[in-house]
């Protein structure tokens, strides 16, 4: 029997159909049909293996942080004791807005795996804000932290080629986020190159990190060692969760690597020496 072009179960004699609501005037198909679709929208949504990386490398990132500024956090102090009192103030700045970054990218990441995308836009330009913070205190931080107290780059290749490594880190970071916010509506270049400008500034926090500083001590490329080890690692990882290698990540790498090697071949030159000898004793 056929009831507002829906086929109704026919009365048979001892047969009791069970009265539903929604037998009348609408049909089980197409609600099942929009049932299994959404479904299916949020498992893609919610497993995305792209997506996912980005939370667990995000996620990593801020326990090296912890890790490696654990003195800082829970005891206002260096690793080596206490924090050059002339630029105290700009070294908790510096610090703060670094961690601040490290946790907006995992907030970030976390909003696109859950697909809050609208959100995550929303507090986008925060990011902004953090960056060219971390930027202008990063470059005023080295040659004062250099001046002050020179004997803690002794093992990191010398205060002069420290300074030079410091100096390219910020111009490395500053691109790579400069190229994410340029292509913010091109998820597949935006969300490497914010990912790669995160792994730079993690020098400071594996360079500290238990077990793993010691790796930061290595010639020739001292804090860049760790930093290239783990952005290489990450690369894996990524290209394991999502089975296709991420060109633009690959192509960022490279620009990091290229920079690390100029920035030990320029730290070590007599002109760099002479340019920073007034800074740097």
């Amino acid at each position: 029997m056929w009831q507002n072009g829906c086929r109704m179960p026919a009365n048979t004699p001892g047969l009791q159909v069970p009265q539903f609501p929604f037998w009348e005037g609408s049909c089980m198909q197409p609600m099942t049909v929009a049932t299994a679709a959404s479904a299916a929208q949020i498992t893609e949504r919610r497993f995305n293996p792209d997506h996912l990386f980005y939370v667990v490398a995000a996620g990593v990132m801020l326990i090296f942080t912890a890790g490696g500024f654990r003195n800082f956090y829970l005891h206002g102090r260096a690793p080596w004791g206490r924090m050059t009192t002339q630029i105290m103030p700009l070294i908790v700045a510096h610090g703060l807005a670094m961690s601040g970054w490290v946790i907006l990218f995992l907030v970030q990441s976390t909003l696109i795996l859950t697909g809050r995308r609208r959100f995550h836009l929303v507090i986008g330009p925060l990011g902004g804000v953090l960056a060219a913070a971390i930027v202008i205190l990063g470059t005023a931080v080295a040659p004062f932290s250099v001046h002050f107290s020179p004997q803690v780059y002794a093992t990191l290749g010398g205060p002069r080629p420290f300074l030079a490594t410091m100096f390219v880190q910020m111009l490395s970071f500053g691109t790579l986020v400069g190229i994410g916010l340029v292509y913010r509506r091109r998820p597949e270049i935006h969300r490497p190159m914010m990912l790669l400008a995160t792994i730079v500034i993690q020098s400071g926090s594996l360079g500290r990190f238990p077990y793993i500083q010691n790796l930061a001590t290595f010639p020739p490329l001292y804090v860049w060692g760790p930093v290239l080890l783990f952005g290489g690692l990450l690369f894996v990882l990524q290209w394991g969760m999502s089975r296709t290698p991420n060109r633009w990540y690959l192509m960022g790498y490279t620009g990091m690597v290229i920079a690390s090697f100029l920035s030990v071949a320029v730290g070590s030159t007599a002109l760099w020496n002479r340019m920073v000898s007034t800074i740097a004793p």
